[in-house]
């Protein structure tokens, strides 16, 4: 892996997760789309950081909002749109249309499968547009299209989703295997919450540390192989 720095990655996480705790408490939760704008503009800086700035400081990081632009906003809002979507329509097909009414289900193995559906929908979607924010920070491509743009950021999250998909296990083992652990508890034993509450914050507090060197991971990826899909996908057409 190429060198990075990760106290500041990690310290961008952290200031978005006290920005998007602030605004959840101000809006008493009704707003979550602005805790998304929130996530995806420090998302963009990371991305922005890890190709221009990966052994900068948090600020020289920080320095890339300035290079934010209209099109950076509505990429981001159609992927999330879509993710939407693709998310709703998953909780639909599995028979989670409990969650849209005032029904509670007390089993606790049925509410156990709808999660694990649903993180598997969150992790296709989130591997989808996985390098989104790598070529919207990319000067290379800053004047291609908006649409020829979707078509790469898709064609690239598909072209690439098992090497992504490896980097996650990779750097995720502990949150996955803590919250498999939490699965099978709550499977076989459901009074032991005490269990499965301790390993569901391991694993939450892994995911929180190990994001940077995803993120880095994915960066890696992105610079190996990015020219390569976008002559794939553009050539013919220069």
């Amino acid at each position: 892996m190429r060198k990075y720095n990760y106290v500041s990655i990690l310290l961008i996480l952290i200031v978005d997760a006290i920005l998007e705790g602030i605004l959840q408490n101000i809006f008493d939760g009704n707003l979550l789309i602005i805790a998304g704008f929130v996530s995806f503009i420090f998302d963009y800086i990371i991305c922005r950081g890890l190709l221009y700035n990966r052994e900068g400081s948090f600020s020289d990081y920080i320095s890339g909002i300035k290079t934010m632009t209209g099109k950076v906003f509505l990429m981001n809002i159609l992927a999330g749109a879509i993710a939407v979507l693709l998310l709703t329509l998953a909780m639909l097909a599995s028979g989670a249309g409990f969650l849209f009414t005032s029904y509670s289900v007390e089993n606790p193995k049925v509410f156990v499968s709808f999660v694990v559906l649903f993180t598997l929908a969150i992790i296709f979607t989130s591997l989808l547009f996985a390098y989104m924010n790598f070529f919207m920070a990319d000067e290379r491509y800053r004047d291609l299209p908006f649409f020829k743009s979707l078509k790469l950021i898709v064609k690239a999250g598909i072209k690439l989703f098992s090497e992504s998909f490896m980097a996650g296990v990779k750097a995720y083992k502990i949150t996955l295997i803590s919250t498999a652990i939490v699965i099978v508890v709550l499977f076989l034993t459901p009074v032991a919450g005490q269990i499965a509450l301790i390993f569901g914050v391991i694993a939450v507090i892994a995911l929180f540390f190990c994001t940077p060197t995803f993120r880095a991971s994915l960066s890696d990826i992105y610079l190996d192989r990015s020219e390569e899909i976008y002559e794939e996908v553009m050539g013919n057409k220069n």
